[in-house]
């Protein structure tokens, strides 16, 4: 996660799924270390999701927006784009898995976010965070 989009304030438009009711988030800080991060809703403060960069955990992850995409958001540099996957915490944690499916994809410059779903074949809802290790392994 870009730590200089801490505390800045995304506009979704209502695109994030099963929260359509839902606007406007902010970025919220879990700590130094953490490369996760809250995404706060500003509507209500009841309803908020842990984030990360999917690049952080999967070095080969990559999809390509549609025009569409780059319009809505207003895209002039590849380089304003911030993506995000939302996490679900299992227990134990190392159990827990991120959406690489349904990214939340940001123009950094402007506050414009919006999910995006991607073809389905391509990744899952659920991939783990930390891969399970086979024994033996380094």
């Amino acid at each position: 996660m870009e730590k200089q989009w801490i505390g800045g304030i995304i506009d979704f438009n209502g695109s994030i799924y099963g929260f359509e009711d839902y606007r406007y988030f902010r970025v919220e800080a879990m700590n130094e270390e953490s490369h996760f991060s809250l995404l706060s809703s500003m509507d209500d403060s009841n309803i908020g999701f842990l984030v990360t960069s999917p690049f952080d955990f999967n070095k080969s992850y990559e999809f390509k927006l549609s025009e569409e995409i780059i319009e809505t958001l207003k895209v002039e540099r590849p380089d304003d784009i911030v993506v995000m996957v939302i996490a679900t915490v299992k227990q134990p944690f190392e159990s827990s898995t991120v959406n690489l499916l349904a990214p939340l994809v940001v123009n950094m410059k402007n506050g414009i976010g919006r999910q995006i779903v991607l073809p389905s074949d391509q990744y899952s809802v659920h991939t783990p965070v930390f891969p399970t290790r086979n024994e033996g392994d380094e």
